[in-house]
């Protein structure tokens, strides 16, 4: 599926995506463990990844600055991991002190509207990290960026995200009733009151009067100081994702609304004509089914090798577990007809799932790449 990864003309950034609650973190850590521990300058980019995921990688825990994760324990590494939580707010930040004059910052930050919506808007998450993404790609010191994908509701939402961010800013209706403040300038609040479209003094009369104006103040700064930046950002971020140097990644499990994403996700990215390389399937129940199964359990008995209430136990699980790995299986099989016999599919068992240090982590990313020796 990533084969390619460390080898000439192999993708430089891979992208995992996929609802919540499916292992995206922790598979998205194993991708970029195996790119390291392949000679290559990896970095990990994830939204809200779990403490024990940082204790795996011995980092103590997840900042928005890169860590580097210590890769004592393997020899003769070449390559570098660093991991960093992507935070929306500073991201955001960081963008308004490159397109911002730098007497207006101040009002910007201090902008009780611009606060809020740096925090809180809908897909200010998405959008962010494919800010950052774009930002560190261009930094040019990584050989391979694995991202993490917000969770959403959609697993396509931060896709659309920087148009959806860009139709609201700089939405045409909305700037043509905000215009009467920005030329009001310097002239203060009594001529504010004198210019007011109706709809704004009927928003006033609502969110009040300096809600209103911090309100206005900031669509009339974004559009006059920050639209131009923020749309030429967008559109590098499009191309980025639809360049050969990106590869998307569905990550799953064999449930129905996790299977139901992952399929739109890659008819969206088809559609697109954007690199999809695959579907990881993980937490898939696999059990082997011996023909002597019955017969062994009867042995077991006979021979009284453990208590009778033991054995009752052990032969109950093993039923219970081989009848999740027979569903597990019906349901990856229809997937794999819907979707086609030539897209990659990739099952890791639930038993792979549990990562307990860096080298478990490891032979999960030996996996993924197809590199199992």
């Amino acid at each position: 599926m990533l084969e390619t990864i460390g080898k000439p003309g192999g993708p430089r950034i891979v992208i995992c995506c996929g609802s919540g609650g499916v292992g995206k973190t922790t598979l998205s850590a194993a991708i970029g463990l195996y790119g390291a521990l392949s000679g290559l300058k990896t970095i990990v980019l994830t939204i809200d990844p779990a403490r024990r995921l940082a204790d795996v990688l011995g980092i103590g825990e997840f900042t928005d600055k890169a860590r580097p994760v210590p890769l004592d324990s393997f020899d003769n590494v070449s390559g570098e991991l660093h991991a960093m939580m992507l935070d929306a707010k500073r991201t955001f930040d960081h963008l308004i002190d490159r397109y911002a004059p730098k007497d207006m910052q101040p009002h910007i930050f201090s902008n009780r509207y611009y606060q809020h919506l740096s925090e809180n808007m809908g897909g200010s998450h998405e959008y962010m990290a494919m800010e950052k993404l774009y930002e560190i790609h261009h930094q040019g010191q990584w050989d391979l960026i694995v991202l993490d994908t917000p969770p959403s509701r959609r697993a396509l939402d931060f896709l659309d995200a920087p148009q959806r961010v860009m139709n609201l800013l700089g939405h045409p209706y909305f700037m043509k009733i905000v215009r009467p403040k920005s030329r009001v300038g310097k002239l203060g609040g009594r001529v504010f009151g004198l210019v007011m479209t109706p709809f704004l003094k009927a928003m006033s009369q609502v969110i009040g009067k300096t809600a209103m104006e911090d309100l206005v103040s900031f669509f009339s700064l974004f559009n006059d100081v920050l639209l131009d930046g923020f749309e030429k950002r967008a559109r590098g971020v499009a191309s980025l994702l639809s360049d050969s140097v990106t590869a998307f990644v569905a990550i799953t499990t064999p449930r129905a609304y996790p299977l139901q994403e992952a399929g739109f996700f890659y008819r969206r990215l088809e559609e697109r004509g954007m690199p999809f390389h695959g579907f990881i399937v993980n937490r898939v129940h696999q059990a082997d089914s011996p023909a002597d199964v019955d017969a062994l359990f009867l042995e077991l008995n006979d021979k009284k090798v453990l208590p009778p209430e033991v054995i009752r136990m052990l032969e109950t699980s093993y039923k219970r577990f081989s009848r999740l790995a027979k569903s597990d299986k019906k349901v990856i099989d229809q997937f794999r007809n819907e979707i086609g016999a030539e897209i990659p599919i990739l099952e890791i068992s639930m038993e792979n799932d549990e990562v307990a240090d860096l080298e478990s982590l490891y032979r999960i990313g030996r996996r993924i790449v197809g590199d199992e020796k």
